[in-house]
């Protein structure tokens, strides 16, 4: 499979941030703010809405880094093993936020993310890695597909956690 283009990017992440949007507009605030209902019992839904966000802040930190020609900071941070760890950090940072403030902070984050993708040229958007690397062969699109995929799915993180959101979403309103 091919990098995908700017546009194919764009319609994976409205997708799956539609589909996110939906399901969650039928939980409550309540609901949304419920420990342990989310991701094994990981997770509330707010804490799925703030996972997301980070997501998208690191993409866009890659962006910004890629395109200044620096190694961006998720090729040493998210080595393996450090992923829960990154995600347990994120969680813990916006534990004592209001569930406002997560959405909020989520939507803005990722129109954000959106303007920075249209606002690419695609000779940046194929760009190859302009810094020293394991994956010399890699370009942008394909290094954004990977922060922002699931396993064989870029771009689309959000299709990774539709499960378990639409069987909570399911039990509560099965209450």
């Amino acid at each position: 499979m091919g990098i995908p283009s700017r546009q194919e990017a764009l319609a994976i992440l409205h997708e799956g941030q539609e589909a996110l949007d939906s399901l969650v507009e039928q939980l409550s605030p309540t609901d949304l703010a419920r420990p342990a209902t989310i991701g094994g019992g990981d997770w509330s839904a707010k804490d799925l809405i703030g996972h997301m966000a980070f997501c998208e802040e690191i993409a866009l930190v890659t962006i910004e880094a890629w395109l200044r020609g620096e190694r961006p900071p998720i090729e040493e941070t998210f080595t393996a093993g450090e992923t829960d760890e990154q995600n347990a950090w994120n969680q813990e940072r916006k534990q004592s936020w209001s569930l406002d403030r997560v959405r909020g902070e989520s939507a803005a984050t990722h129109r954000q993310l959106v303007a920075a993708i249209e606002g690419m040229t695609d000779q940046e958007w194929t760009s190859r890695r302009p810094f020293e690397g394991d994956d010399a062969h890699e370009d942008l699109g394909t290094e954004l597909g990977d922060v922002l995929g699931a396993p064989d799915r870029p771009f689309g993180h959000a299709f990774a956690h539709l499960p378990d959101l639409e069987a909570y979403a399911r039990s509560v309103a099965s209450r």
